[in-house]
C-alpha cells in the first residue's frame, strides 16, 4: 500500500485500528479490495466493525498455513532461480533476496570481483580467450 492509498483512506475516515487490519491482511496488494472499494464502502456509510468483517474475510491470509521454509536451519551455499521464485512468491522483498545472493558468494568470487574493480579502476583492460 502506497502513501497516496493511506492518505486517501484517512480523507475517507477509515480508522488507524482498520487501516492496520489491511495492511496485515495484505488485501491490497493481493487485489482481494481495492482503496477505492474501501473508500466507496465508507462512502455509502459502511461502519468500521463492518468494514473490519470485510477485510478479514476477503483476506487471502485468513485461511493460510504458515510458511515453512526447511525442518532445519543450514547455512546457504548456493541460491538458484527456483529459490529467487519461491522468495518472490512469498512476498520476500527484493533488497532482502540480493542480500542472500551476496551471502551464497564464495570467497574466491569476492576475491575475483574485487580483482577486477581494482583493475578497472586503474583503467587497465584484461583480455580474455574469449575475447579474441
Amino acid at each position: 500500500m502506497s502513501g497516496k492509498d493511506l492518505v486517501e483512506l484517512k480523507k475517507a475516515g477509515v480508522s488507524d485500528r482498520t487501516i492496520q487490519l489491511i495492511v496485515k491482511e495484505k488485501v491490497i496488494e493481493t487485489a482481494a479490495l481495492s482503496v477505492d472499494d474501501i473508500v466507496n464502502m465508507k462512502k455509502v456509510g459502511v461502519n468500521e466493525k463492518t468494514l473490519r468483517i470485510m477485510i478479514k474475510e476477503s483476506s487471502f491470509l485468513s485461511n493460510s498455513e504458515p510458511v515453512v521454509y526447511g525442518r532445519e536451519t543450514q547455512s546457504i551455499r548456493h541460491i538458484s532461480a527456483q529459490d529467487v521464485i519461491k522468495l518472490k512468491n512469498n512476498e520476500v522483498s527484493d533488497s532482502i533476496i540480493q542480500y542472500i545472493i551476496e551471502a551464497t558468494k564464495s570467497s574466491d568470487e569476492i576475491d575475483r570481483e574485487r580483482a577486477w574493480h581494482m583493475l578497472e579502476n586503474l583503467n587497465l583492460r584484461i583480455h580474455t580467450r574469449d575475447d579474441r
